[in-house]
């Protein structure tokens, strides 16, 4: 894998893990109740089933593609255009939350970990998402140090996010400005989504109009 898909991967994966949605929220709701070590660890944990879904699904579509070479412009075509849904399901979409520093709730890492992972594992459209992401990158003579790289990425880019959210919010002021602008983070970043999605979708027609030419 080259730098320069490398670092579309990430962008695309930055643009996901910021989108607000039922993963924020929980490490927001975690991080407001228990403090900030108990959001720091349901970050963490949303990271290690991030990396877990990242990679199963890029190994399936690796061993999709070897045993069937045709079906990878389908499969980018498919990604691109699921990748575009996302981003208008994307936009308009907000966060609310409460605050309250005043608990005494006692944080555990094992709960922590375990709820962050568990949210990511259950939630399907984190796979879908994924689909949509490397099928665009995923080549017939990709190996297992790809897959694991785009596995690993996002799963280190959702981590990081997180645990940076559960820092910001545990200071008294950020819940109330992050409410305020959630609205408009997910309108520019499903904006941005559907921008890469009509880029994918061109390059991939020229690539497949060029091969049967």
């Amino acid at each position: 894998m080259d730098i320069i898909n490398w670092l579309q991967i990430v962008l695309i994966c930055i643009l996901g893990a910021i989108s607000p949605g039922p993963s924020l929220a929980a490490v927001i709701s975690n991080t407001t109740s228990s403090g900030r070590f108990f959001g720091v660890t349901t970050g963490i944990g949303h990271g290690i089933g991030i990396t877990f879904w990242a990679s199963i699904t890029a190994v399936g579509i690796s061993e999709m593609i070897v045993n069937n070479p045709n079906l990878l412009a389908a499969a980018q075509l498919l990604g691109a255009c699921l990748l575009g849904y996302i981003g208008y399901r994307t936009i308009g979409t907000s966060i609310t939350f409460e605050k309250n520093l005043a608990s005494t709730t006692k944080p555990h890492l094992a709960r922590g970990l375990s709820e962050g992972f568990m949210i990511a594992l259950l939630n399907p459209k984190i796979a879908l998402f994924f689909l949509a992401i490397f099928s665009q990158f995923i080549i017939p003579d990709s190996n297992w140090v790809d897959t694991a790289i785009m596995g690993i990425t996002a799963g280190v880019i959702d981590a990081g996010w997180y645990i940076l959210v559960a820092i910001v919010i545990s200071r008294a002021l950020m819940p109330k400005v992050m409410q305020r602008k959630s609205l408009i983070i997910a309108k520019i970043n499903g904006i941005l989504l559907i921008l890469i999605s009509l880029y994918l979708l061109i390059t991939t027609f020229t690539r497949v109009a060029e091969n049967y030419l």
